[in-house]
């Protein structure tokens, strides 16, 4: 006969509850519900009373037997255990050890011919949405998995059992503040692979420090000496880790780490004015805010920075950020990935935003309307310079990549930077009086993009323009010139014809929905259109 469950396999999806805790819950409402459920009456809990407040917690909420979940493994899962059991698996509660948190189930699989029981972390136990008992509250016993799986996975750490306050009330506050900083991504990356790489390097010395203790029991006496001091050694490590996270943790001494404040909270909804100053001189200075009073309304709010970084890292979505004359370093653009306006006061060939971060693309900007502004951007060895997922648009702006050595092609690994822009399905750039210079492939826009160039040049490049069939190109009184292989290239669909077609511009009237052009020069390219089927 079959195990009762099996049937429940048989005629219904194995649809979990779903694990929506935190999902739409601000960071005092997290704060509130878990001292409401885990601390109702507000007592003072030091740290190394914490096991015992989720233990008891679990025993209220928690059904002992007879509910089906599956069992997922994650990142703390024990090799050991991925090794004997497969995830996602099957599986029936048979019994739940509150103290360590842990259950015995057996494993339904109509593959096995006997029994096969394992224990697993309750934290690992997705509950099933339909039970075969309809009796046990399920719901209950999911949200409780929940809020223990939220406290393991993001709020608990190492030397907790080592804080002496009241932990609700002074470390809990801090550490779910930490968690919804970085849901919402308003850190900067620094700091967000900083903490990151901390607490891993808590966890690990963690572990060394439990299988020390086994060593110290079972030690001779003259090994028990080096242990010590390993054990020693590792403490004074797992503190120097602690006063650095909780350096972090602190908006209020991020500083000290990472020399700004990473949480500027917006009064209102209005975009603001981020003004970056840097080594300017007092006629300098008084020139740029002459030019943003006529610029913007003279009763505007003005913020000011040192850098270029650190006023990414402090904006707000469609905030204005302001540069003047000088080279401007950057590493991650944040919050303004999803919308915002970089304006140049002065020449443009004076004022210079470099990304300088070891990655493939320069600059990636993902949703929103996104506004770059009089100023030069230099791009050196990246993949692509911008990529365009969402509206970007550059007004009097220049890209530059590295020179092209002389026979560079297409694809060889001498190329300084590849693709000035790439444009992905849905994105939509416009470049309104803008050059691209010095790239392997000026803009690359791939099927479902959009691009929109007026008054623009492209100049030396190996390809100009290269685009899918499927893309929306469209070109007004611009320039393509100098290009080493083509001006313009389009990608056709496979099933067309199987044949490479090089010409002028007449070809382009093959593709009139690809590519559309009205007052364009080709001037000293290899070859102007390439249609490559």
């Amino acid at each position: 006969m079959d195990h009762p469950i099996k049937s429940l396999q048989k005629s219904n999806p194995l649809e979990t509850l779903p694990d929506t805790y935190s999902c739409r819950m601000s960071a005092s409402e997290i704060v509130e519900d878990l001292k409401q459920c885990l601390n109702p009456e507000n007592d003072f809990i030091k740290g190394q009373e914490l096991q015992q407040i989720i233990v008891f917690y679990a025993e209220q909420t928690v059904e002992p037997v007879g509910w089906q979940a599956l069992w997922m493994a994650d990142s703390k899962t024990s090799s050991t255990l991925k090794e004997r059991l497969k995830s996602p698996a099957l599986i029936e509660v048979c019994n739940v050890d509150y103290q360590s948190l842990e259950a015995t189930v057996e494993v339904i699989d109509e593959m096995l011919e006997e029994k096969k029981t394992e224990t697993v972390p309750l934290t690992e136990l997705h509950p099933l949405r339909r039970q075969e008992n309809s009796a046990i509250t399920i719901e209950a016993t999911h949200n409780a998995i929940q809020r223990i799986r939220f406290l393991y996975n993001h709020l608990l750490l190492p030397w907790d059992c080592d804080i002496q306050e009241d932990w609700f009330q002074f470390h809990l506050p801090v550490r779910v503040g930490m968690f919804c900083e970085l849901r919402s991504g308003m850190l900067n990356q620094e700091t967000v692979v900083r903490y990151h790489y901390l607490l891993s390097e808590a966890n690990e010395v963690e572990k060394k420090l439990q299988a020390m203790a086994l060593k110290v029991e079972f030690s001779e006496d003259d090994m028990e000496e080096e242990v010590v001091g390993n054990i020693t050694e590792l403490n004074s490590k797992l503190e120097q880790i602690q006063q650095d996270v909780e350096i972090i943790l602190n908006p209020n001494t991020r500083m000290l780490l990472f020399g700004a404040k990473v949480t500027r909270v917006k009064r209102n909804e209005d975009p603001e004015v981020l003004l970056v100053v840097q080594d300017q001189s007092c006629l300098s200075l008084h020139q740029t805010l002459n030019k943003l009073e006529s610029e913007f309304n003279p009763q505007l709010s003005i913020r000011c920075y040192p850098s270029l970084q650190t006023a990414l890292d402090d904006c707000r979505i469609d905030d204005i950020v302001v540069i003047s004359k000088g080279i401007h370093n950057l590493y991650n653009v944040n919050s303004f990935r999803h919308g915002g306006t970089l304006i140049g006061i002065g020449a443009k060939e004076d004022i210079v935003v470099h990304p300088g971060s070891n990655i493939e693309v320069g600059l990636t900007f993902d949703d929103g309307n996104v506004l770059l502004k009089n100023c030069t951007l230099l791009i050196n060895n990246k993949q692509s310079g911008i990529a365009v997922k969402g509206s970007v648009t550059l007004e009097n702006c220049t890209m530059r990549g590295a020179c092209l050595a002389d026979g560079t092609k297409n694809g060889d690994k001498d190329v300084g930077s590849w693709k000035g822009f790439y444009v992905a399905p849905q994105g939509k750039l416009v470049l309104k009086d803008c050059n691209v210079i010095n790239f392997d492939v000026g803009l690359r826009v791939r099927a479902a993009g959009q691009a929109i160039l007026s008054g623009s040049e492209v100049s030396s490049c190996n390809i100009g323009i290269l685009a899918e069939e499927e893309t929306s190109v469209q070109i007004f009184d611009c320039d393509l010139k100098q290009c080493k292989e083509y001006a313009i290239c389009v990608e056709m669909n496979s099933e067309s014809i199987g044949e490479t077609l090089l010409g002028g511009m007449e070809l382009l009237q093959m593709v009139p929905e690809t590519v559309e052009i009205h007052d364009c020069r080709l001037l000293g390219n290899e070859s102007n259109v390439k249609l490559e089927y």
